[in-house]
Parts: structure tokens; C-alpha cells; sequence
């Protein structure tokens, strides 16, 4: 009798524990599906709100051409402007950076029309950057149509060696990761080289005086280094023709076929922040000089965003 109560009451308790257990399983099983319903909704309404912020810098590109023409475009227009980041309705925030392509140095130019003008502006750069010449008959190498080793370059041949065998694309390249794959270009050479320059999907590409950064511009002329033009990358430039910079700058005269002071290509790096869910956008973007239209050539999930606004918080 005794013993069948206690088999009973055993019984009972394997059941009641079972229950619980099985209870415990759906209720984490309920608490993981919110959490996971809840990212992909944070999600979904951070990217619309990047999607909105290249939207926005779009029309605030073709308005730029629609207002002031496409002859001149400088760091002092609307677009150009530094906005600093702003809080989200859900709890978060977005902030966006548009910058001038146009104003870096496109390293598809090596094989263009102009190409021996690049190559030579290529090589001072690489020595005001204290990297190795030969990096720049590697990048020939790598997107030349030929299997012609360019003096301390490096075809399929070389290529095909590697511990992981690839091979030269021999075509126009469109992102700046591709310089990774060099032959002898080690990770800090990628990191020192990586911030001035760009690569635009065409080879007949001009620099703007207006925006083009420090090394770029350092990289036309013999005469020119960093330091002497920092002076002028400083200071506000809005020059209204090319002759207005030639007349006060003479040393660039012998590089004005590849200068301008318009832009067509622009990139936009986007940040958006909802709840615990955030998303980043890098979009390149190119503008009809004509109507103002501006077309979003590709767009990057995959870009590490790095804010332009330094916060400082001042304790009481």
C-alpha cells in the first residue's frame, strides 16, 4: 500500500519536473523568438533609415547642379557640409559622410589615355609615402590587358605560385581591397597607401583642385611635396575655373590635363543605429554633369564605418 503511494507520488514528481522542463524549453524558445523577430525588425528599420540618408545626399547632389551648375564643385557647398549625428524617433541614431571622389587619386587611370601621367604621379606618391616603387608596376600588372611583366611586376605566372594561386584580372577593378592581393605589398604598405586613394569604374577619370586631398596633389609635380601643399589643402578653395588655379598655382600647369574643377563620382558612408541593431552603407554614386542625375553605382554592407565627429564629454 505504502510502497504503491510512493511509486504514485514518484510518479507524480517525474511529471510535474517533465512539465516544467517542457515549460522552461518554450518559454526560452518564446523569449529567442522576440529577441530574434525584434533584430530583424531593428534591422529592417535601420537600413530603410540608411537607404533614406543616400536618398537625401542624392538629391542634395542633383540640387547642387540645379543651383550652382556642374562647372565648379568645392568643400564649401551644401553636400560637402560635416552633419553631425542625429537621434532616431525608435531609440538610436544615423550618421552620414559624403565625400568627393574626384579628390583622390582613381588608380584605374594607370591604363588610360593619360596613363603615363598617372604612372609617374603614382610612383611619387608611393615615395612621399615612403612605399616601394615597385608597387606601382605591380598594379599595372594586375590590371593591363597583357601578361607582359611590367619591370618589378608580377603576371599569372608569379600569381599562380602563391600559397592560395589566383589570378591578375587583367581588367578594370572597382574596389580598393583588390590591392591586398599585390605581390610583396605587406599590411602596413595596404594601410598607409588604402586612405588616398580610390578606384572608379572608368580610366579617363580627372582630379578636382577643389577636393583633392594633400597626397594627390603632391603626387603631379616633382616639384610638390605633402608639406608644401599643405597650405592650400587647408585653406577654403573654390576656384571657379581651372585657369583661376593654374594663374595662382603655376606648378600644377604641367599636370592640367588631367585637372579639374568640377566632380561627377561621390561616395556616401552611412551609419544607422536602432535599438541594439545597427547598419552600415557604402554607396558610390555618379552625377550627370548635364541634368544632375545621380546614379548609385554599387553599395557595401560590409565597410567598417568610422565616425568623423570627436565627442568630448567633460566630467563635472
Amino acid at each position: 500500500m505504502y510502497r504503491q503511494r510512493g511509486v504514485a507520488l514518484i510518479s507524480v514528481l517525474l511529471v510535474v519536473a517533465i512539465l516544467i522542463a517542457i515549460v522552461g524549453r518554450l518559454m526560452a524558445n518564446h523569449g529567442l523568438t522576440i529577441s530574434q523577430n525584434q533584430n530583424v525588425f531593428e534591422r529592417g528599420q535601420a537600413l530603410q533609415y540608411a537607404l533614406g540618408a543616400e536618398t537625401l545626399a542624392r538629391q542634395a547632389l542633383a540640387e547642387d547642379v540645379r543651383q550652382t551648375g556642374s562647372e565648379t564643385d568645392h568643400l564649401g557647398e551644401f553636400w560637402a557640409q560635416p552633419t553631425m549625428p542625429f537621434e532616431l524617433d525608435e531609440g538610436g541614431f544615423l550618421e552620414a559622410q559624403l565625400t568627393d571622389l574626384n579628390g583622390c587619386f582613381n588608380l584605374n587611370n594607370v591604363i588610360g589615355s593619360n596613363a603615363q601621367i598617372y604612372i609617374d604621379s603614382f610612383e611619387r606618391m608611393l615615395n612621399n609615402l615612403n612605399l616601394q616603387r615597385q608597387v606601382s608596376d605591380a598594379w599595372i600588372d594586375w590590371i593591363d590587358g597583357d601578361e607582359q611583366v611590367t619591370d618589378f611586376g608580377a603576371e599569372d605566372s608569379e600569381y599562380l605560385l602563391a600559397t592560395i594561386p589566383h589570378r591578375t584580372p587583367n581588367t578594370l577593378v572597382y574596389d580598393v581591397s583588390e590591392l591586398a592581393q599585390l605581390q610583396n605589398l605587406d599590411r602596413e604598405s595596404y594601410a598607409a597607401l588604402v586612405p588616398h586613394v580610390c578606384l572608379l569604374p572608368e580610366s579617363e577619370t580627372l582630379i578636382n583642385v577643389n577636393t583633392a586631398n594633400a597626397h594627390t596633389l603632391a603626387s603631379l609635380d616633382q616639384s610638390l611635396s605633402p608639406t608644401s601643399v599643405e597650405a592650400l589643402t587647408s585653406s577654403p578653395r573654390e576656384y571657379a575655373t581651372l585657369n583661376d588655379f593654374l594663374n595662382e598655382h603655376p606648378d600644377f600647369r604641367p599636370s592640367s590635363a588631367v585637372l579639374t574643377t568640377s566632380s561627377r563620382y561621390f561616395q556616401l558612408h552611412a551609419f544607422a543605429q536602432v535599438g541594439d541593431t545597427s547598419v552600415t552603407l557604402f554607396s558610390v554614386m555618379m552625377r550627370d554633369p548635364d541634368t544632375g542625375d545621380v546614379t548609385v553605382l554599387s553599395r557595401n554592407f560590409g565597410k567598417l564605418f568610422r565616425s568623423q565627429v570627436d565627442v568630448s564629454v567633460e566630467e563635472a
